[in-house]
């Protein structure tokens, strides 16, 4: 059963995220200016991979069979799920400044859509976790 301190602990784990995104973004940025625009479809296409595979493996795993009256289970879990949304959320970061540089046309249309990938890993993070046993 989920209890409200588990649900605390996410959403603590989700905000620590958003913070983390929000301090490296200038560090992506900066990192992205020194990639020449004809590298940067390259670039782009290496992160999209990578995305997709740590989406697969956010997705893959469930609080359902982790150990949550463990203290060990719980912190695996989060620190799982963590991890694959930090990572998302870089990736996610890393796509949009490579557009803004080589589509600025389309970056805003990147940036949306990123949000609402990122919101859609964050709530399937709080639906998966409200479902566990």
């Amino acid at each position: 059963m989920v209890t409200n301190s588990l649900i605390k602990v996410n959403f603590i784990k989700n905000i620590l995220i958003l913070l983390a995104a929000v301090f490296i973004y200038p560090v992506i940025s900066d990192s992205l200016t020194s990639i020449k625009a004809d590298q940067m479809n390259d670039f782009l296409l290496i992160v999209s991979i990578l995305l997709v595979t740590v989406c697969f493996a956010n997705f893959a795993f469930t609080y359902e069979k982790s150990n949550l009256q463990a203290r060990s289970g719980k912190l695996l879990a989060h620190s799982a799920t963590g991890v694959f949304m930090l990572l998302t959320v870089f990736l996610l970061e890393s796509i949009d400044v490579a557009v803004k540089a080589v589509y600025p046309s389309l970056y805003f249309l990147v940036l949306g859509f990123s949000i609402m990938l990122y919101v859609g890993v964050v709530l399937y993070d709080f639906w998966d976790l409200m479902r566990a046993k």
